[in-house]
């Protein structure tokens, strides 16, 4: 029942936002009563905690499958931004919404998993380095910061810091392709430059 409840409440808050949804519509939604969400979670905010903790885990599930496809890093970042387009709406909107409405959970979250991406990537651009793509010069605490601070940027400034024309979809790809492509050697360049050509990213 509880893992239930988590993934079809996750579905729906996806779906219709986490403000939008309120208990009641979640009973409703699945054929539960009110009382037994509230037995096995005690409130809405430990509710969103959990399905966004399982929604974070789907996602990170998909993160390394798809991960596991490509040949080398370069292909990785390829292909995880295609991935990443395709949710990026709801993604996106979930983020802020959690931030704005929830900042308590939203900062737990962030915590939590700030750490274990941080140790993903920096043994994922160490592997670059080792395989030719990465430049050796390269200081991986200092280029995941800024690389961070930038996309996080985008997320809590929205607008403020954007051109009128230029979406936040638009602006993450941008800020993902260059940072890559920035820190990467002439041999990762090259590999960047014709996805850039063939209009791949």
């Amino acid at each position: 029942m509880r893992e239930h409840i988590i993934k079809e409440t996750t579905r729906l808050f996806l779906q219709y936002g986490l403000k939008a949804i309120r208990m009641d519509d979640i009973a409703t939604q699945l054929g539960v009563s009110k009382r037994t969400i509230y037995e096995i979670f005690g409130d809405k905010e430990t509710l969103i905690y959990e399905c966004m903790e399982y929604y974070n885990n789907k996602l990170h599930a998909e993160k390394n499958r798809i991960m596991s496809q490509a040949s080398n890093i370069i292909e990785e970042f390829i292909l995880l931004l295609k991935n990443w387009e395709k949710d990026a709406d709801a993604n996106y909107n979930l983020i802020v919404s959690l931030k704005r409405f929830y900042p308590n959970i939203y900062k737990k979250l962030s915590e939590g998993h700030s750490q274990k991406e941080f140790e993903t990537l920096k043994r994922k651009m160490i592997e670059g380095v080792e395989k030719g793509y990465l430049l050796k010069s390269v200081n991986y605490d200092l280029a995941i910061s800024v690389f961070t601070y930038s996309i996080y940027g985008i997320i809590s400034n929205q607008k403020a810091i954007l051109p009128n024309n230029v979406s936040e979809k638009e602006a993450f790809k941008y800020v993902v392709t260059y940072f890559f492509r920035g820190i990467a050697t002439e041999k990762g360049r090259k590999l960047i430059d014709e996805y850039l050509e063939n209009k791949i990213i």
